[in-house]
């Protein structure tokens, strides 16, 4: 680019989009035959709870919502850390193995391929937060549980979010591994210390 062209961009600045650049994206192709080998059906099993006690005294979880096992493929692996793990590092309040990303952050990281957000399962989580995968296959998965801030929840200053509680929604990952007929308990279990500013 020409000296005159730098200076014109400079003038305009940053956000006319002159310099900004898309996310770069994953570095390593999706492997779907390798993902869907893994979601044949194996005599492993995963239950759990995706939960957040808050300080103020109210209960989140992934109740309504849905848990997705996704395999861990070195796609997968490079999406987690590029999508979750930053988040966390801002705020290491979590356990070392929990991470957790507000929908306020937006999408984050890179564009993801559709065929790796299809190649999962997913399972509804009861009334209580609770989920259940059977016929697991051997192997290590993230897990992915979205959690929306319930209504009528206050803080510990009584103030009231009333109909802005959808901002709040999220997900919640963690990876574990199962093998020879395992029945594994994957919690996603946190009380969050402080406030909820911490979380949110």
């Amino acid at each position: 680019m020409r000296r005159g062209a730098i200076g014109a961009c400079l003038a305009i600045g940053l956000l006319a989009g002159c310099a900004s650049q898309p996310p770069a994206p994953i570095t390593v192709a999706f492997d779907r035959a390798r993902a869907r080998s893994q979601l044949a059906p194996g005599n492993n099993e995963i239950s759990g709870i995706a939960l957040l006690w808050l300080s103020s005294g109210g209960v989140v979880s992934c109740a309504g919502e849905s848990a997705t096992l996704y395999p861990a493929t070195a796609y997968a692996r490079e999406w987690a850390r590029r999508v979750y793990e930053p988040v966390e590092l801002e705020r290491r309040l979590a356990p070392p193995d929990f991470f957790y990303r507000p929908d306020s952050q937006g999408a984050g990281g890179p564009a993801v391929d559709t065929a790796f957000l299809e190649t999962s399962r997913a399972v509804s989580c009861d009334a209580d937060g609770h989920f259940h995968f059977g016929s697991v296959a051997d192997g290590e998965y993230y897990l992915v549980a979205k959690i929306v801030w319930q209504p009528h929840l206050w803080d510990e200053h009584n103030f009231y979010y009333g109909n802005r509680y959808h901002d709040l929604a999220g997900s919640v990952m963690k990876k574990i591994r199962v093998r020879g007929g395992q029945k594994a308990t994957a919690n996603l279990k946190w009380s969050v210390p402080n406030s909820r500013w911490n979380l949110w």
